[in-house]
């Protein structure tokens, strides 16, 4: 009966050894907290769909044995451009209240150029110009960088 008491005082010494080791042993760690989720606006929804059809168009524009494909593409650009000329920026919402109809103005003359610009490759597209509508393609890409440029949005970066 003598070892009942040692068990004892062992096991307990055992229990609180142990107790401090998992104190002093990491937490799991939490999850991560979850990315803050950027504004989701309808013209960035025009926007995606714009570009996906801009880098196919910038892949084959110059492969004539594409134009058919290329041509599906430029409507889907002509589409979404006129609908984003309809909308305002979301960086609107970010300037002072005087300087929002200029930026607005601005930004809608920069999709008419875009538009411009959508309006030739589609006839060089038509007419087999492939090397001609390479390098409109070219103009545009610049035409899309300015305008990200100037009126997008640092909040809404990917």
């Amino acid at each position: 009966m003598k070892s009942l008491p040692r068990l004892l005082a062992i096991l307990t010494v055992l229990l609180a050894g142990s107790a401090v080791f998992a104190a002093d042993a990491p937490a799991t760690a939490p999850a991560a907290a979850p990315k803050e989720k950027k504004p989701e606006t309808e013209l960035t929804q025009k926007m995606d769909k714009m570009n996906s059809a801009f880098r196919k168009l910038r892949r084959q524009a110059g492969d004539a044995t594409k134009n058919a494909e290329s041509l599906e593409q430029v409507a889907i650009l002509r589409e979404y451009a006129e609908a984003s000329g309809k909308l305002e920026p979301y960086k609107a919402g970010e300037v002072p209240a005087g300087d929002r109809a200029k930026l607005v103005g601005d930004y809608q003359a920069k999709i008419k150029e875009l538009q411009a610009g959508i309006a030739k490759l589609d006839d060089a597209l038509k007419a087999g110009r492939n090397e001609e509508a390479v390098k409109i393609v070219q103009d545009l890409g610049a035409i899309q960088k300015e305008g990200h440029k100037e009126y997008k949005s640092k909040s809404l970066d990917h």
